[in-house]
């Protein structure tokens, strides 16, 4: 299948590739489909609406920048994601890049089961997060 990306022009992804927001994102909550494209050379990736080339969100894997991130999820949480074990979830935060300085929503995080690709953002109770958790990346 053939998608226009805000970043990447006009690639093909496999369909099994696609991951479902029930509830969409919070702030983008009409678009439901999205692909995680990698950045090559990068740790970031980007997280590309299937549905509006021009909604994109760069991401990361937490524990490549914050070993000590921690996440626990409700049953309410694991049952909406149909996830039994925790070696079928995938965790990203999403990142902005503003004036020479990345943040990281830490209090936000992606959660994808990778099994059956369904993902939701999860607001943490945590006070520990921020929103903003400024990151140092080489490029």
């Amino acid at each position: 299948m053939e998608i226009s990306t805000k970043f990447f022009g006009d690639i093909n992804i496999q369909e099994d590739s696609i991951i479902n927001f029930k509830d969409g994102i919070p702030g983008l909550d009409e678009y439901k489909r999205y692909v995680i494209i990698d950045i090559e050379d990068s740790n970031i990736k980007c997280l590309q609406s299937v549905e509006e080339k021009d909604i994109a969100l760069l991401i990361i894997t937490p524990w490549d920048y914050f070993k000590d991130y921690e996440i626990e999820l409700s049953d309410t949480e694991l049952m909406e994601l149909d996830i039994n074990d925790y070696k079928d979830v995938m965790v990203y935060n999403v990142i902005t890049v503003r004036e020479n300085k990345i943040t990281a929503n830490l209090l936000a995080p992606i959660v994808v089961n990778i099994k059956n690709n369904q993902a939701k953002q999860v607001i943490l109770n945590e006070k520990k997060y921020s929103i903003r958790q400024e990151i140092s990346c080489s490029y």
